[in-house]
């Protein structure tokens, strides 16, 4: 398993209450803090974490009013962006975007 997948299974396996969609996926409300260009937004939204087969650590967070898709990036995948799990509990996803430049996305559970 990759370090990313591993990093996305930690994370998913310390959650708690998640919600199970008919197709496997979960999705919870969680905290995303993204730090691009300097700036450092959050906001807390609903998150899904992919678990078929074909997109299994692929993330997808509903837009907000403060972090949406017209600003950052809002779905994530291990074969594209680098996953870390902190100490702290929070998933670490970073890339680089020619929209965005180099950005940071940290996402945890409320």
């Amino acid at each position: 398993m990759s370090e990313n997948l591993e990093a996305f299974a930690t994370f998913r396996n310390q959650l708690q209450g998640q919600n199970q969609h008919s197709n496997g996926d979960e999705s919870f409300c969680g905290r995303l803090i993204y730090n691009f260009r300097g700036q450092s937004l959050q906001e807390t939204l609903n998150i899904t974490l992919k678990l078929t087969t074909f997109e299994y650590g692929q993330i997808s967070i509903e837009d907000g009013d403060i972090l949406n898709s017209e600003i950052v990036h809002m779905d994530f995948n291990p074969n594209f962006q680098d996953y870390s799990f902190s100490n702290e509990g929070f998933l670490i996803i970073r890339g680089r975007s020619g929209r965005i430049g180099n950005y940071e996305a940290k996402i945890t559970q409320v």
